[in-house]
């Protein structure tokens, strides 16, 4: 049950496709990078959350500033959608980065999907796959 001022309901994003620096070296930081992003934010969809603004909050947070790991992607871009969408209260997020290097294979990705809610500090642990 969905509490005061919160409405049931999803919105869905699946393979948003956003440019950001991410890497363990200043040189991988430097080059920007192809990330695949699926959201899924607790809305009521006849509430018009606008799935654009959604999608460039994605994109804006991912875009934001390099990091080190995908895990800070990940966790950050789920801060900004609960900060910007008040009504919003649950986000589960995954991140993929196709084709990363180090991997020497064309069709591999690495992925991490977390979620993450107002009423509890406490996350799903994060899961990376190879």
């Amino acid at each position: 049950m969905p509490a005061a001022g919160e409405l049931p309901g999803r919105i869905v994003i699946r393979g948003l496709r956003c440019r950001g620096r991410q890497g363990t070296t200043p040189i991988e930081q430097q080059q920007a990078h192809d990330y695949l992003a699926d959201a899924v934010a607790r809305d009521n969809l006849a509430a018009a959350l606008d799935i654009s603004e959604v999608a460039a909050c994605v994109r804006e947070e991912v875009a934001r500033r390099p990091r080190v790991l995908v895990e800070r992607i990940t966790a950050d871009v789920a801060r900004a959608l609960l900060a910007r969408f008040e009504r919003v209260s649950e986000v589960t997020l995954r991140v993929e980065k196709p084709e990363p290097a180090g991997l020497d294979a064309a069709a591999e990705a690495v992925e991490l999907t977390l979620a993450r809610s107002l009423r509890s500090s406490r996350a799903a642990s994060p899961r990376s796959r190879q």
